[in-house]
């Protein structure tokens, strides 16, 4: 997945430089894209390939296998892929199979930009070729042996586009876990130590919680260096986070898997992209002190 990686995006210089200097400067990138598109156009000329232009992102590309009845694509899926990267002369820089496929998401997967705007171009279970102008993909820092502002040809297929739901569960497959209770929205409690003689807690108990907050990953976006206390009812917390810890009891350790609709749903929060399903290993300590 390293090939797929951004070495560095353009800066968007129209708004860090002077109206004359903007003028030049996308100018100039108007006529590398033009320059790049007519070395596009003749390769599908050269060919015999009848291209498509995607007026939003000015990729060139063709559907190889069609899927009328796939789902569209989505931010809030994630993109399970196989793909192929060459230069245009044929150079291959990257690939993978189904067998070793890999998930992109919109949000946090770190791809150029053309990687993610020609996704949204296919269906589930479609495949297709795109021509990717090199201002969406390396332009000047391409990784090892591939030539500054090269233009990229991407094969790629949408195996499967990954809901929330799928992504929890194929986390929950992966790590051997035992769900002790599952919501109708799609909170999962995995206790991971149990006490049932301790203390249980209901509406206006003040509790606190020792937790580490990530992404299914695994990546932390809170370590918890401090506990967590808030009063059962409250909504000081995530709506998904108060409905675990009230399934546990004093003492108790367990992971919380919690759907974006419990959780930030599609806007997001600072650090934490829309429609991001969410793990948390927490411990209740107390309930009103003790």
């Amino acid at each position: 997945m390293n090939k797929l990686k951004i070495s560095g995006l353009i800066a968007v210089l129209a708004f860090s430089l002077t109206s004359c200097l903007n003028k030049f400067v996308e100018t100039d990138l108007d006529a590398l894209y033009q320059e790049e598109s007519t070395k596009i156009l003749q390769y599908g000329l050269d060919n015999g390939i009848t291209l498509t232009k995607d007026d939003k992102s000015g990729i060139y590309y063709r559907v190889l296998k069609t899927n009328a009845t796939g789902l569209l694509p989505s931010s809030a899926y994630e993109f399970h892929i196989a793909y192929s990267l060459k230069t245009l002369n044929g150079t291959l820089i990257g690939q993978k199979e189904a067998k070793d496929s890999v998930i992109v998401n919109y949000y946090l997967s770190n791809v150029f930009p053309g990687l993610i705007y020609s996704l949204f171009l296919l269906k589930e279970g479609e495949k297709g070729q795109f021509f990717i102008p090199s201002q969406l993909a390396y332009a000047e820092n391409p990784p090892s042996g591939v030539a500054k502002n090269e233009i990229i040809v991407a094969e790629i297929e949408v195996l499967d586009l990954m809901t929330e739901d799928e992504r929890i569960e194929s986390f929950i497959k992966k790590k051997n876990l035992k769900v002790s209770y599952k919501s109708e929205q799609g909170l999962r409690v995995i206790k991971l130590s149990e006490n049932p003689t301790a203390d249980t807690v209901k509406t206006g108990d003040l509790v606190q919680i020792k937790y580490k907050g990530m992404f299914l990953s695994e990546v932390a976006f809170d370590n918890g260096n401090t506990p967590f206390s808030f009063s059962i009812g409250s909504n000081s917390s995530i709506a998904g986070f108060e409905a675990g810890i009230v399934k546990l009891r004093k003492g108790e350790k367990a992971k919380l898997l919690i759907p974006s609709a419990l959780g930030y749903g599609s806007k997001g929060t600072t650090g934490i992209p829309p429609y991001s399903p969410l793990l948390f290993d927490v411990e209740l300590q107390k309930i009103n002190g003790n």
